[in-house]
């Protein structure tokens, strides 16, 4: 899919470019309306409005003619049918789609061009048409937020990794795609929030390429293959670089804590990895998305340790008889 537009920018025209051929579309009545803006994601179907009932027509939605409304129209007589969809149009309608192939009627055409509003017609379905739509949709109007950071596929999963700038981020990112993992984004990452999961998606200008200090931009995909780059991916975990210092040793040295992140009201799982000399840090985050996946299986390693020390502790205590020592263990 061509790259998504930001909300207030989608026209009838862009959506017919990147979405014409998906859903089989074709103009009717040339470029009119094509810079109409899409004002919701939602869809509407007209059937009662065509019957007069006007009174919840949502006209600031894009319109869907199906099998229903067009054979409706096609029951009435001219006048009527005239009339019908006048009364739709004395709303600012700006995009209609005529579905299965049928042929917009005549006062469809007329009225559309009247009133600069966009006409399409498509072979497909109705059903999967609209589903098309709302899927696309949902991408444009949904919440967003450029994060600063690298975004990278690992076994399947999209890790964000983050951390102040010159940190390392890139240069660890470059290290996973050496072992095979996949690029989406590099500094800059897009993300959408659809429903309860985080999608991610690259600055189009950049185009899957890496700033590398000292090398400057490198063409990840030439480099590395077409295999080795993504548009698009959803966001599981965020693991974020931290420079270590003597006034600043407070890492996880268990895993018992699950730290959290905060995206577009969202959580997602927190790695905080320490940065000092000699660490193999693109070891280290496949490691971190080794432990989120163990963690989504049902194993947490720190807890099994945990539960596997206090078992011993405690038969320790039973052997030597300190049984007020154990029921206080236990209750803690």
């Amino acid at each position: 899919m061509k790259d998504i537009p930001d909300r207030g920018e989608l026209t009838a025209g862009k959506l017919f470019e990147i979405l014409g051929d998906r859903l089989e579309m074709k103009t009717v009545n040339g470029d009119f309306g094509f810079e109409r803006i899409i004002e919701s994601q939602d869809i509407s179907r007209p059937g009662m409005a065509l019957t007069g009932y006007l009174h919840k027509f949502l006209h600031e939605r894009l319109q869907i003619f199906g099998e229903t409304e067009i054979t409706y129209l096609d029951s009435l007589a001219p006048e009527i049918r005239k009339s019908s969809l006048e009364s739709l149009f004395q709303f600012p309608v700006y995009c209609c789609v005529v579905t299965k192939g049928f042929e917009p009627p005549e006062d469809l055409v007329r009225l559309s061009e009247f009133n600069s509003s966009a006409l399409f017609r498509s072979t497909m379905d109705t059903t999967p048409l609209i589903h098309e739509l709302h899927s696309f949709l949902d991408l444009v109007f949904a919440p967003r937020e450029n994060v600063y950071g690298s975004l990278v596929e690992v076994f399947g999963a999209g890790v964000l990794c983050t951390g102040r700038s010159a940190i390392g981020k890139s240069e660890t990112v470059l290290g996973l795609l050496e072992r095979g993992h996949r690029l989406i984004a590099d500094d800059r990452v897009h993300v959408r929030r659809i429903g309860n999961a985080l999608f991610g998606t690259g600055d189009s200008g950049m185009a899957h390429h890496m700033e590398i200090r000292g090398l400057g931009l490198v063409d990840v995909s030439a480099f590395y293959g077409i295999r080795s780059v993504k548009n698009r991916q959803q966001i599981h975990l965020e693991v974020k670089l931290e420079e270590w210092s003597k006034d600043n040793q407070d890492f996880d040295r268990t895993g018992l804590i699950q730290k959290i992140s905060t995206i577009l009201d969202l959580p997602i799982p927190l790695t905080i990895i320490p940065v000092l000399p000699g660490r193999n840090l693109t070891l280290l985050l496949e490691v971190a998305v080794m432990n989120y996946l163990l963690l989504k299986k049902g194993r947490n390693v720190p807890e099994e340790v945990e539960k596997d020390l206090i078992a011993r502790i405690i038969m320790k205590e039973l052997k030597s008889g300190k049984k007020k020592d154990l029921e206080d263990l236990v209750e803690n």
